[in-house]
């Protein structure tokens, strides 16, 4: 009964209550994953002064070099599409009911660690440079990812056995499952042009307000 109980209250079939709830849920796991990612990065001060040093300067030397686009196109896409994409395919499997709700609280664990290590290296302009370069990525991906998880999630809960082995709920795979994908794939596309054109600029305002600082 626990079970069943699970299921009915996890699908979709969607409305916009339910659908509401589990966005709710990730977006909650999301900010705990942040909370975690934030206070660890004080435990990584050192670590992280090198990494971010080394990161700033490759940077700015592929920024100044005259390129247009200081980030090639296969790591845009890696970094807008990768949350994703293994969203939309745990959703095929049994195992996405535990891996998808684990995705979200990762995302929020490593997107709030790399500000946290910003915020605690170079105070508080050390919030701009983290949001000139990550800010344009997390307003397309985080929405966009928590749209389609909240989905996807009851896709995956919907191939949960019964007690007697039978599927708890019909499987929801219909025209919303990848009318959802292909929406959030020409957004993020959106997002990765400005990644690669519009991110550096603003990482470089960012840059000149540190210096003056």
């Amino acid at each position: 009964m626990g079970l069943d109980f699970f299921v009915r209250h996890l699908r979709v079939k969607p409305s916009v209550s339910s659908s509401s709830v589990q966005m709710v849920c990730l977006a909650l796991l999301f900010l705990f994953g942040a909370v975690g990612g934030y206070l660890y990065s004080g435990y990584c001060h050192d670590h992280a002064s090198v990494m971010l040093s080394e990161y700033l300067n490759g940077y700015c030397q592929l920024f100044g070099s005259g390129g247009e686009s200081a980030v090639s196109l296969f790591s845009a896409i890696r970094l807008y599409y990768g949350y994703i994409i293994l969203a939309f395919l745990f959703g095929f499997t049994v195992i996405g009911v535990l891996v998808i709700p684990a995705l979200s609280a990762v995302y929020g664990f490593t997107a709030m660690f790399a500000i946290g290590c910003f915020a605690r290296i170079y105070g508080r302009y050390g919030v701009w440079l983290a949001m000139s370069v990550l800010g344009v990525r997390l307003l397309f991906t985080i929405p966009c990812f928590l749209w389609i998880a909240s989905y996807v999630w009851s896709a995956a809960a919907s191939l949960l056995p019964g007690p007697r082995g039978k599927r708890c709920a019909p499987v929801i795979y219909d025209s919303s499952y990848f009318y959802r994908l292909f929406v959030c794939v020409v957004l993020l596309m959106i997002g990765v042009g400005m990644e690669r054109y519009v991110t550096p600029h603003l990482f470089h305002l960012a840059l000149q307000g540190l210096s003056i600082g």
